[in-house]
């Protein structure tokens, strides 16, 4: 077994890959907008709620966090590595403002929920005018 090589065709087909090993990537998001918000996932799989932080103003919305490597015993060096790590930022932009101070977030089985819900449309007050 010890002729076994690791993999490296990607690497020498697409050096751009070297990039993405310093740890940065994106996750996946779907955005559903619905009548009265936007509702946001993104899988962040094997993350933990406190390694994420979210920003919003009234016209996007801001995911970033990091997934930091584990540790590898002495004697163990990796075949293939895959999984993804390090730090990411995602930004979203919205279609029409949102109101930032009712925001809704939930993380249940490393996938992030936002809901959005946006500024109700100002009814136009109309006023009579005396003719002079």
């Amino acid at each position: 077994m010890d002729g076994l090589q690791p993999w490296e065709a990607f690497t020498e087909l697409f050096p751009m890959s070297r990039f993405f090993d310093q740890g940065f990537w994106q996750p996946s998001v779907d955005v559903v907008e619905r009548a009265g918000e936007f509702i946001v996932r993104a899988n962040l799989p094997g993350m933990k709620r406190e390694d994420i932080e979210l920003t919003v103003d009234e016209n996007s919305l801001t995911l970033q966090g990091e997934i930091r490597e584990e540790k590898t015993a002495e004697d163990e060096r990796f075949y293939r590595r895959e999984r993804r790590r390090g730090s990411f930022i995602r930004r979203i932009p919205l279609r029409v403002p949102v109101r930032a101070e009712a925001v809704k977030a939930a993380f249940n089985d490393g996938v992030l929920e936002v809901r959005l819900p946006k500024v109700e449309p100002a009814i136009p007050q109309g006023r009579r005018i005396e003719i002079q």
